[in-house]
């Protein structure tokens, strides 16, 4: 068994047996463990089904391509206020209010599949994504409260795995969903995810936060503190870098299904293939990393920077192999390093920031992600048009080699003294 193979597999043995008897032993963490889990699943399922709806009345890919501008638009427009939200208010009660928000858009989905309506399936899309961009840094931001110091880091690389883990399931359940019974039901078993998810998070017993909520928001104050905070922890700062950096070189992702189909000539059973080589290698990343770091801190960070190399070097081989099989591991590789990567910066900001602002962090961090990778995506379709796929791959995967490194020789003296 080679050395990767053989680590991917003690950390996904150690790490299976670790979480079993987390989930077992801690009931307020398997409750928020379960409610985003079904609210992620839910969400692919709506998306394959509008994906559906939207190309069969348009008959454009462009339209489609919107899709995707549309769920990411929200989090960062309203990244001023989610943060405030966050730390501000009561977590509990707003990720319920979220969750049981999210319900109108999906009965408007439903009146729009009726009529034919793209606009208003387009405007209800843009409802649901306010609505997730106000909950999805709710659990990040919580799980410290809920489980003990030492519990953390397996607890994060949980969650950490479930984007990947909804991917895999969600899609391709949502896809036999959607073709079997159609778009009502889907939309249906999304609106049951939510409800489901809000009476979850409803049974949670311990506070989501450490302090009573104030109900006080102050935009200006709240973004300068944030600011002087970041500022003031080089660590922090350093893992919200690396966000950037990873997420500026994430646009080449969207190159997987031009290797399924152009290069490898595999057709559509290709395309899912290489996305399942995706969502696997980002699943066992969130554990293997997990598993390198031991707790500590500098490793968090360093092994989080490694993480970036990792992914780089993936889809540089992958712009060398020419068949599907070399493609998928190549795949794997590198989003074992997405994988690595994404879950411990989060997991560092968990540790090195404060409950009281950790929500305006954890915020920021998601909304670069979502920023920076919209700009990376966006950049793609013409660069593959300018120089051909492979040589997208690698200016993009050799900008995360050399941001990984440029990025490492500047940031060791954040995690000078750390732990």
């Amino acid at each position: 068994m080679a050395p990767l193979e053989s680590l991917v597999f003690l950390a996904r043995r150690r790490s299976a047996v670790g979480f079993v008897a987390l989930i077992r032993g801690n009931a307020d963490f398997r409750r928020l463990f379960a409610a985003s889990a079904l609210s992620l699943t839910g969400d692919w399922f709506t998306f394959v089904a509008l994906s559906s709806f939207v190309y069969r009345h348009t008959g454009s890919p462009g339209w489609t391509a919107l899709l995707f501008a549309v769920n990411s638009l929200p989090g960062v427009v309203l990244l001023p206020l989610i943060g405030p939200l966050t730390d501000r208010f009561d977590r509990q009660r707003l990720r319920i209010a979220c969750d049981l928000g999210a319900l109108l858009p999906v009965v408007g989905l439903l009146a729009a599949f009726h009529t034919g309506s793209v606009a208003l399936a387009l405007c209800c899309l843009a409802g649901l994504s306010v609505t997730a961009s106000m909950a999805a840094p709710i659990p990040e931001t919580a799980l410290p409260n809920l489980v003990t110091r030492r519990e953390l880091p397996l607890a994060q690389a949980a969650l950490g795995s479930l984007y990947a883990a909804g991917l895999l399931v969600g899609a391709g359940l949502g896809g036999v969903v959607t073709a079997v019974w159609g778009p009502t039901v889907t939309l249906l078993v999304d609106g049951a995810s939510f409800a489901a998810s809000a009476l979850l998070i409803a049974r949670i017993k311990r506070p989501l936060s450490e302090a009573a909520p104030t109900r006080s928001i102050r935009i200006r104050a709240d973004t300068a503190e944030l600011r002087t905070f970041v500022r003031a922890t080089p660590v922090v700062a350093a893992l919200l870098w690396l966000t950037l950096g990873l997420r500026l070189a994430y646009g080449v992702v969207g190159l997987l299904p031009g290797y399924a189909l152009d290069r490898f000539h595999v057709g559509d059973a290709g395309v899912g293939a290489m996305y399942l080589a995706q969502g696997a290698g980002a699943v066992l990343g969130t554990f293997a990393g997990r598993w390198l770091v031991a707790g500590s801190m500098r490793r968090r960070v360093r092994t989080a920077g490694a993480g970036l190399a990792v992914f780089g070097c993936g889809y540089l081989v992958l712009a060398q192999v020419t068949a599907l099989g070399p493609g998928m591991a190549a795949a794997v590789v590198g989003h074992i390093g997405v994988g690595m990567c994404a879950n411990l910066v989060i997991n560092g900001l968990q540790v090195a920031t404060p409950d009281h602002i950790r929500g305006r962090v954890i915020a920021l961090a998601l909304g670069l992600a979502s920023a920076f990778q919209g700009v990376s995506a966006l950049a793609v379709a013409p660069l593959a048009a300018a120089i051909g796929i492979p040589g997208t791959t690698r200016l993009l995967a050799g900008f995360a080699l050399v941001y990984a490194i440029v990025w490492s020789l500047r940031r060791r003296a954040s995690t000078e003294g750390v732990g």
